[in-house]
């Protein structure tokens, strides 16, 4: 499980539009020249962000990108799912193939892990906002991420009892 360059420069690319925009469209090759990233390859990532309503193009002299929605409505998960093949890859998630289709579903253990896994990744990722991100210093960052992913684990802690909680009364 890895994120790829294409989601990595993604991700950043979109947020030198949040922090260099200021309503007014910015250039690829601005962005190529600030994150030392190849002006082809952010070529072919902005026309995924772009049929993702994550940018918008805006022609002309003074044209470039603009962000398609405000920086609190774009989640970094969503940018992530644009660009990259599922983050946790598992015979259980191909295409090909879906959990209720394995032919050992009934017995397999295996499968729920890399489901819960799944589900914990688009959670974290989905809850950092472009505007979490953006022009904050690093170690502000960090610090929400950190109270972000603590909540997170929180609530799984708490859904965990109620089910057990549940289970035992079914019981």
């Amino acid at each position: 499980m890895q994120i790829s360059t294409k989601g990595k420069y993604s991700v950043r690319a979109v947020l030198d539009i949040a922090q260099h925009s200021d309503g007014s469209p910015v250039p690829l090759a601005a962005i190529s020249k600030r994150e030392g990233i190849s002006l082809l390859f952010l070529e072919q990532l902005f026309q995924r962000l772009r049929k993702g309503n994550i940018v918008k193009s805006v022609r002309g002299p003074h044209g470039g990108y603009v962000l398609a929605r405000e920086t609190w409505e774009i989640t970094i998960g969503e940018i992530v799912r644009l660009i990259e093949p599922p983050l946790y890859s598992s015979s259980c998630f191909s295409k090909s193939e879906s959990v209720e289709s394995c032919r050992i579903a009934d017995s397999c253990i295996g499968g729920a892990v890399w489901k819960q896994l799944a589900e914990h990744i688009d959670a974290f990722l989905d809850s950092i906002t472009v505007e979490d991100l953006c022009n904050k210093s690093k170690p502000e960052v960090v610090y929400g991420l950190r109270i972000k992913s603590n909540k997170i684990v929180s609530n799984l802690s708490k859904n965990k009892n109620e089910v057990e909680r549940d289970t035992a009364e079914v019981a």
